[in-house]
C-alpha cells in the first residue's frame, strides 16, 4: 500500500501552481504597485514561483493563508525575506513552520 506523510499530503492540498501563481501574482501587483512597479510580469511572476516553491518545499509553509502572506511579504514588502539567514534557520528548525511563519510576519509586520 502506498503512504505519504503528513507534510506530503499537506502539500499535495495546495492550490494547483497553474491557476494560484497567476492569481497571487496580480493580488501582489495591486496591493503593492510600489514596491513591485521595477518588476515586469514575467520577473514578478518568476519571483512568485521561487518564494512559493522555497517557502512550501524547503519551509514546510502548508497552510495557504500563510503562505500567502509568506510570499507577499518576501516578494514585496519585506523583499528578499527568503535569503535572511537567520529567518531560514529558525524556520527550518521549528516545530511547526506554519505557526512560527505567522510569528515571524506578525513580528515584521509590527514594525
Amino acid at each position: 500500500m502506498f503512504e505519504i506523510t503528513e507534510e506530503q499530503e499537506a502539500l499535495l492540498r495546495l492550490p494547483d501552481p497553474s491557476t494560484f501563481f497567476p492569481k497571487l501574482t496580480r493580488e501582489i501587483r495591486q496591493e503593492y504597485p510600489q514596491q513591485t512597479g521595477h518588476l515586469d510580469e514575467r520577473a514578478l511572476m518568476d519571483e512568485v514561483v521561487r518564494s512559493h516553491d522555497h517557502a512550501a518545499c524547503s519551509l514546510r509553509i502548508t497552510h495557504l493563508p500563510v503562505l500567502v502572506r509568506w510570499v507577499k511579504a518576501d516578494v514585496a514588502w519585506a523583499r528578499g525575506l527568503r535569503a535572511v539567514p537567520a529567518a531560514d534557520m529558525w524556520m527550518r528548525t521549528a516545530k511547526n513552520p506554519n505557526l512560527a511563519a505567522a510569528d515571524l510576519l506578525s513580528n515584521l509586520a509590527g514594525h
